[in-house]
């Protein structure tokens, strides 16, 4: 008969207490994780798509990244919808190698709109995206790549990070129909993000226009497109951003003020705003709010009193010789005026201590006089 040595039952004792620590601790995360999260990956994507820097660079040295961070997207505004729902090509798993997108038209099989009884879509305002400045497809090339794609201003944020918890005074009533807290909870921060005007400030709609239109590579580079494809491009597409930030508008912007004119208070329309931002034109279309036959309806939004003459001022003043030559030469003289008088002002000072100190006068200060000693030449400033 075998036996085994003493030390053998201690050890599958160890290993099975091991054991069950690690089954109960499981078990506990399993209870504690967010509900929300564990139906999001009924399919378990997450197995291989919870690592961070998971992804990879494509033929055309693009680095495409594929990590999803759980806890952080169990709160965004798309953690209901089952990963496949956009991701409708993928028929298995492990799924083979993907070369098609999603995009934000796909219709969502597991959500339905509550008016229509249809899938919901985006695709309303995808369809306005695409007529507009900005349209292009997901995977554009050439110049339309560097126009901003949807969740170029889209990053899927919080729902509503004003606010922690919905009011109970609100939901309870709530719940009186709809019974279950949770179910309530998240669809009136979904929805009062959006009933209630949860804009982008001033500051932050100037910066998100600015990482564009203020990238000079991107605009150099879209300047010379369009003179090689004879397209026309707006008269200050080379320098909105500049001409902005050097505009009274731009200026109070930058100091905080709420009430000025920002990007979108003049380029999109106040009917439907949140639809119009989606469709900006060109200042040549006659449908756009800063075209010459609207400039003065877009004024009066803020200027009550605005008439022809007054919408005639250029919102975008420039000192750029083929746009303004007037502001131009003005702003080359002022400078060198301004020059002159400082060079000037310095010689005057060095003449005046270089006299001072052939004079005999020591520099020290006393009364408020850096100039304070008897002249050995017998011109004192000694009172």
């Amino acid at each position: 008969m075998k036996r085994h040595p003493p030390h053998s039952n201690l050890y599958s004792f160890a290993s099975s207490i091991a054991l069950g620590l690690v089954t109960v601790l499981l078990c506990y995360l399993m209870l504690v994780l967010p509900a929300s999260a564990a139906e999001l990956d009924d399919e378990g994507c997450l197995m291989c798509h919870k690592y961070p820097m998971m992804g990879r660079i494509t033929d055309e040295g693009v680095l495409r990244s594929y990590y999803v961070l759980p806890h952080v997207f169990s709160k965004t505004v798309h953690r209901n919808v089952p990963c496949r729902d956009c991701h409708t090509y993928i028929k298995k798993l492990p799924h083979d190698p993907v070369n098609t997108g999603v995009t934000c038209s796909t219709e969502c099989h597991s959500i339905k709109n509550p008016a229509t009884g249809k899938p919901f879509s985006h695709k309303t305002i995808v369809n306005a995206y695409s007529k507009s400045v900005h349209g292009r497809d997901k995977m554009a090339k050439g110049g339309d790549a560097d126009k901003p794609y949807c969740i170029t201003c889209h990053t899927n944020p919080i729902n509503n990070p004003h606010e922690d918890l919905p009011p109970k005074r609100i939901t309870d009533r709530c719940v009186l129909c709809h019974e279950k807290r949770s179910f309530v909870n998240q669809w009136y921060s979904h929805t009062s993000r959006r009933i209630k005007e949860v804009r982008r400030s001033p500051e932050e709609i100037v910066e998100l226009c600015s990482s564009c239109h203020g990238n000079k590579e991107l605009v150099d580079r879209h300047l010379t497109l369009a003179k090689q494809e004879g397209r026309e491009l707006g008269r200050k597409f080379a320098f909105a951003v500049d001409s902005y930030k050097d505009s009274f508008h731009g200026k109070l912007t930058a100091k905080g003020f709420t009430k000025t004119a920002n990007c979108l208070d003049c380029h999109a329309d106040y009917d439907n705003y949140y639809k119009s931002v989606h469709e900006i034109r060109p200042s040549r279309d006659p449908e756009s709010p800063v075209s010459p036959e609207r400039k003065v309806e877009t004024c009066q939004r803020c200027h009550t009193f605005a008439d022809e003459n007054y919408a005639a001022i250029d919102p975008h003043p420039t000192s750029h010789a083929e746009d303004n030559l007037f502001r131009y030469w003005a702003e080359k003289i002022y400078n060198i005026v301004g020059e002159v008088v400082i060079v000037a002002l310095v010689a005057m000072s060095l003449f005046e201590t270089w006299g001072r100190r052939r004079d005999g006068v020591g520099w020290r200060l006393k009364h408020g006089s850096s100039w304070w000693r008897k002249s050995k030449r017998g011109r004192d400033r000694v009172i």
